[in-house]
């Protein structure tokens, strides 16, 4: 639902559901169908109303009796010698056409040729402000005016922000904070901490990263601190850090205590997510840096198998 604002109120958008225009180009409305959109709708369609032009733009204004008594007596008061009041009298009356209590709302041919170039193929949008007035308006016209809607951030995007969690509940704080026990045997988060084009084979809960979600890392550094976060809690976890610009080792790096080092194991695959992630996420640059660290030490002090090492290699293709 979107929002029209006037000087003095704000309306509230409605798609207007099973609306058509018939071969006589009349637009024809479900009046329950609107009825059941609010409560404003509601009460004005619960008896006849007076539909007519909206002056000032294309669309229609549709009224209760009461207050089209009130409008048509401020057009009587309009003075008439004057090019602009004739020219709202003549729109308001000239347009002017009752529309009983039956359950199609039928505005003229003239009145809904004024909503759109191109009435067959426009969806429609009722604009409501109070129990006594609302506004018809082409789907087209109304964008224009309140504005396309801003797309909402993924549950990825969200679980970045600190705005969402993870598919059991977890937050990106609650991961970054558990042990290096818990990283090792818990199977189901690396997926969002790395996010990649394609469906994980072992969560098939976990979203994968969309076109939109690579826009958002490219143009949030935000996004990419966040994910930096991440990449330094597993970076801890394989005994290595970020230093001086470059990933190294920690002191005690060794193959007893780093079983990533080793010639076989579940942790290859997931450094090849996190540099595959990087590359994907607009870190290209670190994760170039996370692949040589990896692809040397596998091979000085690990004995890490030439097949992984080539798939570690082609990760930033």
């Amino acid at each position: 639902m979107a929002k029209r604002i006037l000087p003095w109120k704000i309306g509230c958008v409605y798609p207007i559901p099973d609306g058509y225009v018939d071969d006589s180009g009349q637009l024809v409305l479900n009046r329950q169908s609107i009825r059941e959109l609010s409560p404003e709708l509601m009460t004005l369609m619960s008896d006849d109303v007076m539909a007519t032009a909206l002056p000032e733009c294309p669309a229609a204004v549709i009224y209760g009796h009461e207050r089209w008594e009130k409008v048509r007596e401020q057009l009587e008061a309009l003075p008439n010698m004057e090019p602009e009041g004739r020219w709202v009298q003549r729109m308001m009356l000239g347009y002017l056409h009752p529309i009983g209590e039956s359950n199609k709302l039928e505005l003229s041919t003239a009145l809904t040729a004024r909503l759109s170039p191109d009435t067959q193929n426009s969806g429609f949008c009722i604009v409501v402000f109070d129990g006594d007035s609302a506004e018809v308006w082409s789907r087209d016209q109304i964008t224009e005016i309140v504005g396309k809607p801003e797309p909402e951030d993924s549950a990825l995007i969200k679980f970045f922000r600190g705005d969402g969690t993870d598919h059991v509940g977890r937050t990106l704080e609650d991961i970054l904070a558990f042990d290096d026990f818990w990283l090792e045997h818990t199977h189901d988060y690396l997926q969002w901490l790395f996010p990649t084009p394609e469906p994980s084979h072992y969560n098939a809960r976990v979203p994968v990263l969309s076109r939109e979600d690579i826009a958002s890392f490219r143009t949030d550094s935000y996004l990419r601190t966040q994910q930096n976060r991440a990449l330094d809690r597993m970076l801890a976890f394989y005994g290595l850090e970020r230093r001086g610009g470059e990933i190294l080792p920690l002191p005690d790096l060794n193959m007893k205590t780093q079983i990533w080092l080793k010639p076989a194991g579940h942790n290859h695959l997931r450094i090849t997510r996190i540099i595959r992630s990087l590359q994907y996420c607009s870190q290209s640059e670190l994760a170039h840096r996370l692949q040589s660290a990896v692809i040397e030490l596998g091979k000085s002090v690990g004995k890490v198998r030439e097949q992984t090492i080539g798939y570690w290699r082609s990760a930033t293709d």
